[in-house]
């Protein structure tokens, strides 16, 4: 079992939060859901989460990976300093590191994807952030080493098993994309 910190910034976009968790969870994960600075979080649609912890409460020491759901919250990642701290320590002790849709944006300020192939939310703003990377227009997810990016919430049950994948023994992350009906 993995410990995995997921950080809900406020306007989190739902499905690219609660897809991850949810497919992590029943591969019998730890996930740790980190309000930036609250237990309640409300995302995009107006969809209020109660969070299990908050973001000072994760300790990169303890976590096998981190991942941030985009939506408009991704913009508050990338300006909070706990968040790029938390993103640059964990990259560095080689654990995974996840983003989709906008999010990507707190990885390009964090420094961790200078040249790395990336996807990321198909919008001038974000590619503008990430400019510094090879950007795939045309794929769900991306990985790059220990980085994994999605596009955009279509993607993030793609993303979940991206996750997965590197986390869960093959079978268990085959076995559950049966159980879920993803096509192969």
């Amino acid at each position: 079992m993995k410990t995995i910190a997921v950080i809900a910034a406020p306007g989190f976009e739902e499905i690219e939060l609660n897809a991850p968790v949810d497919i992590l969870r029943r591969l019998g994960h730890r996930v740790l859901v980190a309000g930036l600075k609250s237990l309640v979080i409300q995302g995009a649609h107006e969809v209020s989460l109660q969070t299990d912890t908050t973001m000072n409460q994760i300790d990169p020491e303890q976590i096998d990976a981190l991942v941030l759901p985009g939506g408009q919250g991704s913009w508050v990642l990338r300006d909070t300093p706990e968040v790029i701290d938390l993103i640059q320590k964990t990259y560095a002790k080689g654990k995974l590191v996840a983003a989709i849709c906008a999010a990507p944006i707190a990885l390009a300020k964090a420094g961790i994807i200078a040249g790395k192939n990336v996807t990321a939310y198909p919008a001038g703003p974000v590619y503008e952030d990430l400019k510094d990377s090879i950007i795939h227009k045309d794929k769900m997810v991306v990985q790059d080493g220990t980085i994994i990016t999605g596009m955009a919430p279509a993607a993030a049950l793609e993303f979940g098993f991206a996750i997965a994948a590197n986390l869960s023994a093959p079978e268990a992350v085959a076995d559950e994309r049966k159980a879920m009906c993803m096509p192969d």
